[in-house]
């Protein structure tokens, strides 16, 4: 800002005004924010050495920063941002809108000078140490930026609210963040303009970036390390915290209260799957161009297929001409120039370069074996179906082969592991990796090819795609994100080996987390006396000598504890202890741990599924399976070690070949709903208050029938009380162990919302384990029952009570069975009295 003319005129030096840069004229009807940039201030206040714990501001204040502060905070210390508790809280808004991080490999790994200079180059708020006791609470309100571009993954920085860069960190207290007025500015705009800006999106920084912490005594945690976040979290990328070493980590959400829920939101609709209106130019046979005011190829950026540390299945693509293109990814790349190569996509804001060539008339298409970049034809599953890999092959295009001309009646992109291309083309060059993938067209000509795959050669005669090496530019282009908003983000990235709490909230996204684990396993059977174990090796830095640990047999029934004598070097087979006889041998596979890696902690207290826009949810996946909670319980005996879901409607499903998959406990009625792409079973739950669950749910989506989701309940050798329990569509029994079912009852089937008068089923089935002893009892109940598998007689026994058999779907006498009904022995086992 130049000059202030009045209260209502200002002179500014944007190059655009008026449209005439060398002529600018005065415009009107434009909005904007206009501030005074406040994170210099900040910074200098975070770095006085005689600064005091608190900074004060007065309520309603809101000072803007250009690009994140950067507070860097030293151990043992504190920082508290408070102020009166009275009218609206004291605000920082980021000023980061339009913000862009684009590197020559779209990667979003280096920012470029431009941003740097404009933004001051940082993207966390607080930058912790790595160790020490920190407490931080951040009592005002962030204010998010106002718009940002419409980006995959890289491109468009999210920023941090805190990071924590240490492999190792040992950094504990309570760092607590409150966001209860996120959208104060949109507000602002509704208010002032009477509506919201296009693009205008607000979406909250991530809440964190860690790779763990917490401090433990080498037997177990003495001081966790705990993020709080209250109040709401709506953004693009809410969260990244991982526990890489230790279960000292603790990551909390807590909403308002449970009256009015907090809001945890990842903002799929703010992560396009399309990206129309584009102008597209190929420069040769596999460099391309594009040409748009609002998009590069960074927009399209992911770590599938632009270097990033994935190599899963193609999920981008362009279309040009109405003519699919597909993008290959990393896995084709590193495959024929080598690992993590990023130069051969040479990808900038305009060109990139594409896997599969563009074929013109007189190209040969064969099967090099000398050469993987002309390793073209990579399998032939008939003889009219070939596997080309490289080229850009489409439906109608024509070839000559053994002397015949071949049309491409059809053309499908598949894909197939470095293992089994090396399987079926056993050459030196290719890895035998079932983690990496090649993506190719298989295609179906018209005509059989009798050659073996080393000697078939396709010679181009006509090709869709030749048109588009005229070097003109063609108009209304697309690009695409394959898996739609779904995959380029999660509401939260953590691991198994988070403490996690979620209370009083309503969440929307995918809940993801890695599975590595922080316990090791035998390589061989140990017993008698020992001084060291052999392991199979790990990459995690463990154990330090005096470190308390204890090795399990596989089925956990047998436990020694033992202590550590050397420090475990990374990657070693072998584990110093101080000599001990041991009580029992060890097989093979028996696992070794320490309870300070173990977390002990993973509630769900009144949390609800909801879509973005708030509209009730039935359908979410929560893919975090704490094992650590049930080491810990073995190893203490301890039952509180489960997971806890309090109330609330939310899915989870139990992972049955998890070696240590936790136990749950349900209180205060919980909705269980579909876990969005698993199979939706509960392994031994726990009803630890005796007022039962709801298990599964009936919906109806738009232009469709009734919809019901079935739940699968497997006991193992254990007890499961379901008294009390409703059943909101059939519920499966399955495995061996005693089932009670006092007072368990059916809601009816709703069709076209009509209710039907017909309730829902329990149904008894041989699935997952082989059954040997299922035993129900019950009394009071009302439902129908179907034994849905042949039991041999005596396997299943059935003893019901006053229980009234509910004609149910597909089941209007309200039983059926699959059982020798007229065995001498049948009644002896299946009895139900009314």
């Amino acid at each position: 800002m130049i000059e202030v003319e009045n209260g209502k005129n200002l002179i500014v030096d944007f190059e655009y005004n008026g449209g005439d840069f060398l002529n600018p004229k005065r415009v009107i009807n434009q909005d904007g924010i206009f501030f005074f940039d406040n994170r210099m201030a900040f910074e200098t206040w975070s770095r006085a050495s005689n600064r005091g714990d608190a900074l004060f501001a007065e309520s309603g204040k809101i000072y803007a920063v250009l690009g994140f502060p950067k507070i860097e905070v030293v151990s043992d210390s504190a920082l508290h941002f408070t102020w009166s508790g009275e009218g609206e809280r004291p605000a920082i808004h980021l000023m980061f809108s339009d913000s862009f991080i684009g590197d020559r490999h779209g990667r979003g790994d280096n920012k470029p000078l431009s941003f740097s200079r404009t933004f001051g180059g940082n993207t966390s708020f607080f930058h912790l140490p790595s160790e020490g006791r920190v407490d931080i609470d951040f009592d005002w309100q962030f204010l998010p930026s106002t718009y940002s571009h419409s980006v995959v993954q890289y491109g468009s920085p999210n920023g941090s609210i805190f990071l924590d860069g240490s492999p190792l960190s040992k950094q504990y207290g309570l760092k607590r963040f409150s966001n209860f007025d996120q959208f104060r500015i949109k507000r602002l705009m509704e208010q002032k303009l009477g509506f919201v800006r296009p693009g205008a999106v607000f979406s909250m920084p991530s809440q964190g970036y860690c790779n763990g912490g917490g401090v433990h005594d080498g037997r177990d945690i003495t001081g966790f390390c705990t993020y709080r976040f209250e109040g709401d979290w709506v953004s693009k990328d809410p969260n990244n915290m991982k526990a890489r070493t230790s279960g000292g980590l603790a990551v909390e959400w807590v909403g308002h209260s449970a009256e009015s829920p907090g809001k945890f939101i990842e903002l799929e609709s703010a992560k396009p799957s399309k990206f129309s209106g584009l102008k597209f130019r190929f420069n040769n046979k596999t460099e391309l161009e594009v040409l748009h005011p609002d998009f590069t190829w960074y927009h399209l950026a992911s770590q599938e297929w632009t270097g990033g540390t994935s190599t899963g299945s193609e999920f981008t693509s362009v279309k040009i001409d109405g003519i699919p293109i597909g993008l290959n990814t990393n896995g084709d790349f590193w495959l024929v120039f080598g690992e993590e190569n990023t130069q051969a996509r040479n990808l900038s804001a305009r060109t990139l370069n594409l896997f599969d060539r563009i074929p013109a008339q007189g190209d040969v298409i064969a099967c090099n074996t000398g050469n993987l970049r002309d390793l073209n034809i990579i399998g032939k599953p008939s003889p009219s179906q070939l596997e080309v890999w490289g080229w850009c092959i489409q439906e109608g295009d024509v070839f000559e082969s053994e002397g015949k001309t071949c049309r491409v009646k059809k053309a499908e992109r598949k894909w197939k592991t470095w293992g089994q291309l090396s399987n079926s083309l056993p050459l030196a060059q290719i890895p035998k990796r079932e983690d990496r993938r090649v993506t190719f067209t298989e295609i179906t000509i018209d005509q059989e090819l009798a050659q073996p795959i080393t000697q078939v050669k396709l010679k181009v005669i006509s090709s869709r795609t030749a048109k588009l090496l005229d070097g003109n530019y063609r108009e209304e282009g697309e690009a695409y994100w394959g898996l739609g908003n779904e995959a380029p983000g999660h509401l939260m990235y953590t691991d198994y080996n988070v403490n996690l709490l979620i209370k009083n909230a309503q969440i929307s996204g995918l809940i993801r987390s890695t599975s590595r684990p922080l316990w090791a396993e035998t390589k061989a059977e140990i017993s008698g006396n020992v001084n060291s174990l052999q392991l199979i090796p790990i990459q995690e830095k463990l154990w330090s000598a005096g470190d308390q640990i204890f090795l399990l047999s596989p089925d956990g029934k047998k436990i020694e504890k033992l202590e550590v004598s050397m420090s475990y070097q990374p990657g070693s087979d072998r584990l110093s202890v101080i000599s001990k006889e041991l009580s029992s041998s060890f097989p093979q596979g028996s696992v070794v741990c320490s309870l300070f890696s173990l977390c002990g902690k993973a509630e769900f207290d009144h949390v609800y599924f909801i879509k973005e826009n708030g509209e009730i949810s039935y359908s979410n996946r929560i893919d975090y399976r704490p094992q650590g909670l049930r080491l810990r319980q073995l190893i203490q005996k301890k039952e509180d070690c489960r997971v806890k879901i309090i109330g609330g409607r939310m899915s989870w499903y139990s992972n049955l070949d998890n070696r240590f998959e936790p136990e749950i406990e349900l209180t205060q009625t919980p909705h269980l709903v579909s876990p969005t792409g698993s199979r939706p079973i509960l392994l031994n739950p726990k009803i630890s208050d005796g007022k039962g669950a709801v298990f599964g749910h009936q919906s109806k989506e738009v232009d469709k029938e009734e919809i019901y989701v079935s739940y699968y309940i497997l006991a193992r050798q254990d007890e499961v009380d379901l008294s009390n329990s409703e059943l909101g569509a059939d519920l499966y029994l399955c495995g061996n162990g005693k089932f009670y079912l006092n007072k368990l009852r059916t809601k009816n089937f709703i069709d076209k919302g009509k209710d039907t008068g017909v309730g829902f089923n329990l149904v008894f089935e041989e699935r997952f384990d082989y059954s040997n002893s299922l035993l129900v009892i019950g009394k009071e109940g009302k439902a129908g029952l179907m034994i849905a598998s042949p039991f041999k007689i005596g396997t299943l026994q059935i003893d019901l009570a006053q229980w009234e058999l509910k004609p149910g779907l597909f089941n209007g006498g309200g039983f059926q069975t699959r059982q020798d009904s007229s065995s001498p022995d049948y009644a002896k086992y299946i009895q139900i009295n009314k």
